[in-house]
């Protein structure tokens, strides 16, 4: 066989194996960083909190799949959308649901390392988060690092305003129901 197309088998086996099992839902790295872009972009720093941390989980895949805010604006102008958006919408749902409990664990973490500060809201809200920016590296929100998640959010503002304020069930509504998505209680 040809060296090209082969290429070095075990090595080249790896990687790719690597790339094909990477999944950027399971990184916390990947959480802790989509997490501090969403708080800086809603200037949710300490006294100014993000009501319910819950949303987050749901804000995150929105911030980084430019995918979910193309099949937003897609449903804005017609009365349905297609199957596969409708299934790609609900991954991103059924994925936030599953995620709740381990970007609370996160949370609790980045709070005891003191890059953000969490406090107990009332018991529809939970827990409400607020970025220690001053704790960060000056360099860390970079404009030319984010510019696509930036853009993200910037996009997703256009379906849902007040973000840090509303209800998790309002934001559920804007984003997944509104579009035809079946959804339970959390």
């Amino acid at each position: 066989m040809n060296e090209d197309i082969q290429g070095n088998s075990a090595t080249d086996n790896t990687d790719v194996k690597k790339n094909l099992m990477y999944s950027s839902s399971d990184d916390f790295y990947f959480y802790t960083y989509a997490i501090f872009l969403i708080l800086d972009w809603l200037s949710c720093y300490s006294p100014r909190n993000f009501k319910d941390y819950r949303k987050l989980v749901f804000l995150v895949d929105f911030a980084t799949d430019e995918n979910l805010l193309t099949i937003l604006e897609a449903s804005k102008s017609r009365s349905n959308i297609n199957r596969l958006d409708k299934e790609y919408l609900f991954r991103s749902y059924s994925n936030g649901l599953t995620k709740r409990s381990e970007v609370l664990k996160l949370l609790f973490r980045l709070e005891a390392s003191g890059y953000i500060e969490l406090e107990k809201g009332n018991l529809e809200s939970g827990v409400n988060v607020s970025l220690a920016k001053d704790k960060l590296p000056n360099s860390f929100f970079d404009q030319n690092l984010f510019v696509s998640e930036k853009h993200n959010l910037e996009r997703l503002s256009k379906f849902v305003q007040r973000v840090s304020v509303i209800r998790v069930e309002t934001l559920i509504e804007k984003l997944y129901q509104d579009q035809g998505i079946s959804t339970w209680a959390l």
